[in-house]
């Protein structure tokens, strides 16, 4: 092929990159308030993977063959939950494993990357645009809800993952402002920044007003990312991460709606462990612990599968290990003793894996000399820290929405660090030639 027919391509090609960063850039921002929007932008983006795989599309010489091969244990690492159900499922059935969709999406992770990979860092960076709006989108929507007590729902979602994933789009829009580019007009960078700050600030605000504590655990984790692409020396950021946490500490102390959740966890426990109020919600989640750890201990190899967990809830409540009323629950409300306990010792390398492969790939590039890249690094082990503290405590990877929007955020920061780190060594090379 030609130079020229690969720029006739490139320039047919770049309304499609341009649709599918806008795609990306409409997902988080639909998730929450418009999930049929948001899974419909899902979609398209892999539809248009598809479509480039069938136009043997290639970006900076590289192919799909190309970037499979450099980031297949990538790929593995993010396919291994499905995988792991698939041997469950022949394991224990002999039959041909069905893997519903919401393990899919996992899987799927390659051919996110794929498009993505197209699109190139300048599109992907729409994508803070859309965190920022599906943060303040969140806060303004949970704000006109807001009345005495918690809430237990926000729309169809349940409160605790809609405060997790709204605190998510916060941090991940706060970050976005290290996608600084120049800007001939002032007050439009300005402006710009201003409205990555009010993301930042409606994430916190929409997960304060949820109560979910779970959420408010990875405060601490953030404030340590939030400061890493700026490189400063550590005494400086030392100084500055204990002024955060503090500062927090302080704020949720003197906080009546903060101490009040906070004082209601520790009473709840305190009357667990004397055998009292054993259905509070956090008795229930330390009843379900044991419980899995009981399903993975009389079947470590494959687990009890995601079907067989509910029934095995009942039979131990009926040997008076659990509540009824614990039974009502079908996951654990911990995500890595869900899969310990569902699909046995490959489960939890499975979820290990989901959570730790990409997050070592980020931290190898946190502190990186270009600012875009590690800015794009920064926003991942973000992404990869908040998902492993939220499952602490929750299971996030129970709802297929959820799981895509794991796969499709980390296939943007994984995509947007090797196209990067392409366009850096041509850069290096031309210079040098």
């Amino acid at each position: 092929m030609t130079t020229s027919s690969l720029h006739r391509g490139s320039r047919a090609a770049a309304p499609l990159d341009a649709l599918g960063a806008l795609a990306l850039a409409l997902f988080p921002a639909l998730m929450l308030s418009r999930p049929n929007p948001a899974n419909a932008c899902y979609s398209l983006l892999l539809a248009l993977a598809c479509a480039a795989l069938a136009m043997r599309r290639r970006a900076d010489g590289i192919g799909a063959a190309g970037l499979l091969r450099r980031c297949w244990p990538l790929m593995l690492a993010m396919a291994g939950l499905p995988l792991a159900l698939a041997l469950h499922e022949t394991v224990f059935t002999g039959a041909v494993p069905h893997i519903p969709y919401l393990y899919l999406r996992f899987a799927l992770f390659g051919l996110l990357l794929w498009v993505l990979y197209l699109a190139g860092p300048g599109r992907i960076e729409w994508l803070q645009w859309g965190c920022a709006a599906g943060a303040i989108v969140s806060a303004a929507w949970i704000h006109g809800l807001a009345g005495p007590g918690r809430l237990n729902h926000i729309g169809i979602n349940n409160a605790i993952p809609f405060g997790n994933l709204s605190l998510l789009m916060g941090v991940l829009a706060l970050l976005s402002i290290g996608w600084r580019r120049p800007a001939s007009n002032a007050a439009l960078a300005c402006g710009g920044i201003a409205l990555r700050l009010v993301g930042g600030a409606a994430g916190l605000y929409a997960s304060y007003l949820s109560g979910t504590r779970g959420g408010w655990i990875a405060l601490p984790a953030f404030a340590v990312i939030v400061l890493l692409p700026f490189r400063l020396r550590p005494r400086i950021y030392a100084g500055l991460l204990a002024a955060i946490v503090l500062g927090l500490g302080a704020g949720g102390y003197a906080n009546g709606w903060v101490s009040q959740r906070v004082e209601q966890a520790v009473s709840s426990l305190e009357e667990f462990q004397h055998g009292q109020d054993l259905d509070s919600s956090e008795g229930n989640r330390l009843q379900m612990w044991r419980a899995s750890l009981l399903m993975f201990r009389d079947h470590p190899l494959i687990g009890v599968g995601p079907k067989g967990y509910q029934p095995e809830l009942v039979r131990l409540a009926q040997r008076g290990i659990v509540t009824p009323a614990a039974t009502a629950y079908s996951h654990s409300h911990n995500d890595v003793l869900f899969a310990l306990a569902t699909l046995g010792l490959p489960g939890l390398a499975a979820i290990l894996a989901t959570y730790l492969a990409p997050a070592l790939f980020f931290a190898r590039r946190v502190r990186h000399r270009d600012a875009g890249l590690r800015t794009a690094a920064a926003m991942g082990l973000a992404l990869c820290a908040g998902f492993l503290i939220f499952g602490l405590t929750e299971s996030m990877f129970v709802i297929t929405l959820t799981n895509a929007f794991y796969s499709l955020m980390a296939a943007a920061f994984v995509a947007y660090a090797i196209r990067r780190e392409a366009q850096l060594r041509a850069a290096a090379a031309a210079a040098q030639g």
